[in-house]
């Protein structure tokens, strides 16, 4: 174990995205995917994303549809995903609607809540939980460029696909 998790959000099919996303994870114990995870046509970002080198746990978005699981090789694509990891409890959502994956967050005590569905990178705490937004890895919106995020032990890192530039930081404490 690396001690370092990948996420992602809202690739809506790009491979590059998925490509460049690898690159900056290294060597990543594992990936949540917030979801929209392949676009209108099959683009060959499922078979990627089958043939990770780490597990890759996907919520549902509001663009995936039935069809999608079969392709993704997933029995179920649930609505939320949670997870341990170096004592964190983490949730993970598409965020379509933000109001109940909050409240849930909250009310479980999570110390992460993920997500994605705005396009738009963010990182907020809110008594004691601190609720990530990866941005958009296709089709950014607002000023920054298309992103992802790495979890590690210093904390929470979002940065730009394309080249590895960090764009926010946040540490655990």
């Amino acid at each position: 174990m690396n001690g370092r998790l990948g996420v992602i959000s809202d690739t809506h099919g790009h491979e590059e995205a998925w490509r460049n996303a690898l690159v900056q994870w290294g060597q990543a114990d594992g990936v949540f995917h917030c979801g929209d995870v392949l676009g209108e046509i099959a683009t060959g970002l499922e078979e990627m994303i089958r043939n990770a080198p780490f597990p890759v746990i996907i919520s549902r978005g509001n663009c995936d549809r039935p069809g999608d699981e079969a392709l993704l090789g997933w029995p179920v694509l649930a609505p939320y995903a949670t997870a341990w990891w170096n004592s964190k409890l983490i949730l993970a959502g598409h965020g379509a609607p933000f109001q109940p994956l909050r409240e849930l967050g909250l009310r479980c005590r999570a110390d992460l809540v993920i997500y994605g569905h705005t396009h738009v990178s963010s990182i907020v705490r809110e008594e004691g939980t601190i609720f990530l937004n990866p941005g958009s890895a296709a089709l950014p919106k607002g000023r920054d460029p298309a992103s992802a995020a790495v979890l590690d032990r210093s904390g929470i890192r979002i940065f730009v696909l394309e080249n590895g530039e960090t764009l926010h930081h946040e540490p655990w404490i």
